[in-house]
């Protein structure tokens, strides 16, 4: 008597791996480790990928189809979010996940944010985003953001935000709440998002037992009371502080965000300040980046960019010192 094989499951959900100069092995693995449990991995390249690189792809992705973007230059998260986006409702697909470089998603990683979607939404939820708990390499977990207060669905927790890279993100909520930021350009444009999508009644999610690790900038910052800050390049520094000083005039991120980020800020400014030793560089990424937040100049972040630049390039101390971090990747 033969006993036939179940069904399979159905494939419901488009992977996206945004890419800016990646490791071409790193960049393997996560699409083979990514690709049996999704219909389409679509890989936005923010820069050029050499030949090899193209060709590996494939191969990496197995039976399931790979589509590559091209644009030719960095045009940033939100616009490279919004195509894949875009592609994967044009898929036909329930979710989009999306990923940088630096991830490395857990088995069944995919499988588990979805059924944990499906468990939200039979419990009366609206979720817009559910992400995996990010940790790094030693297995160590990053610091969980801001939990909301009665919301908890075990082995789900509601959050303020989940972080870009490995956000499970339901497509009919993509299309209520409206697409990513492309004035950011590169990072908050997670945090802006997701206050959205809480301000419009979607919910936000961290599957605690979901893990998947992630390197997060350059590290972390260890401070006392166990408070940590990501150590980022000065390029990073004036998109981060630029971005995060706009998203205090905008009504739908909560009030609680605001406060707080303004009360951390003399803080974090001093502790990166003393952090890179004073480096004219950092100390114009930040202050052009709060020049820049005031006076709700976005976009592309060129300017600041350039400017940063050419401050590292002038000689130090009878040295000329390259700009820290010019090759950085994004977040």
């Amino acid at each position: 008597m033969s006993v036939s094989a179940p069904p399979l499951r159905p494939l419901r959900t488009v992977a996206g791996i945004v890419a800016f100069h990646p490791d071409s092995s790193g960049l393997l693995r996560l699409i083979a480790a990514v690709a049996g449990e999704v219909s389409r991995v679509i890989v936005f390249a923010n820069s050029v990928l050499d030949p090899e690189m193209k060709s590996g792809m494939s191969g990496a992705a197995g039976q399931t189809p790979i589509t590559l973007i091209s644009p030719g230059e960095n045009v940033g998260l939100g616009k490279a979010y919004n195509r894949i986006v875009e592609l994967a409702r044009l898929e036909g697909a329930e979710f989009v996940l999306l990923f940088d470089q630096d991830s490395m998603p857990s088995e069944g990683m995919v499988r588990g944010l979805e059924d944990l979607a499906d468990e939200l939404v039979r419990q009366g939820e609206k979720p817009a985003v559910i992400g995996p708990r990010p940790v790094k390499a030693n297995g160590e977990p990053f610091k969980i953001p801001r939990r909301r207060s009665g919301r908890l669905r075990p082995p789900g927790v509601a959050v303020d935000f989940a972080i870009s890279s490995g956000s499970l993100i339901a497509l009919t909520a993509a299309a209520e709440v409206g697409p990513f930021d492309e004035s950011f350009f590169i990072d908050a444009i997670d945090i802006e998002w997701c206050s959205r999508a809480w301000d419009a009644g979607w919910s936000i999610w961290l599957g605690m037992d979901i893990l998947m690790t992630h390197q997060l900038g350059m590290g972390v910052i260890h401070l006392p009371f166990g408070l940590r800050l990501t150590d980022q390049p000065p390029e990073r520094l004036y998109t981060y502080f630029r971005n995060q000083v706009a998203m205090l005039r905008m009504p739908h991120v909560p009030s609680a965000w605001k406060l707080r980020f303004i009360a951390w800020l003399p803080a974090r400014t001093f502790i990166y300040a003393v952090r890179n030793r004073f480096s004219p560089p950092v100390v114009k990424a930040i202050c052009l980046g709060l020049a820049d937040g005031i006076m709700n100049r976005l976009g592309s972040p060129s300017r600041g960019w350039r400017a940063v630049a050419r401050r590292a390039a002038l000689p130090q101390d009878g040295a000329r010192e390259a700009a820290p971090g010019a090759h950085s990747r994004p977040k």
